[in-house]
């Protein structure tokens, strides 16, 4: 204690001193219940970083493609050899796809398609890109881009 609290506890007795005594006496050091609980805090860590990185892995592996096949995305789904059905089934009902560029791009995938699905799927997203002021990519431009990106 300090010199303070030293000269304070003389003025309050016998009594107080006794009381605060006892208190002195029956305190824990503070350092032996942080070293055990440490470790098992540590631990308790390291277990839950393990279990999150082995869980990311799965996924990764579990949704990687089998036996050498391409994953697609939907931004290169348009450049592959069998992307007609794969398009008309991704197309919003209001004619788009995920964004602007995809709808541009699958449009001019679609142009000149000669199934009747395909058919639909394309004047939907005529229409769409008619109210939003955009066009399909030209031909010369979406071949371009199946000659660099597509399979």
């Amino acid at each position: 204690m300090t010199k303070d609290l030293e000269e304070t506890l003389e003025g309050l007795g016998p009594e107080c001193r006794a009381v605060v005594g006892r208190l002195l006496a029956s305190r824990r050091p503070i350092v032996s219940r942080t070293r055990f609980l440490r470790f098992p805090r540590a631990a308790l860590a390291a277990a839950c970083a393990a279990a999150i990185l082995s869980f990311g892995l799965w996924m990764r592996l579990a949704s990687a493609p089998a036996g050498g096949e391409r994953a697609y995305t939907i931004y290169t789904v348009a450049y592959s050899k069998d992307r007609l059905p794969a398009l008309v089934d991704s197309q919003n009902p209001d004619g788009s796809w995920e964004n602007d560029f995809v709808t541009r791009q699958n449009a001019a995938a679609l142009a000149g398609a000669q199934g009747r699905a395909e058919n639909i799927a394309y004047r939907k997203a005529m229409r769409y890109m008619r109210l939003k002021g955009l066009r399909p990519l030209s031909r010369e431009e979406f071949l371009g881009r199946v000659k660099r990106f597509g399979s």
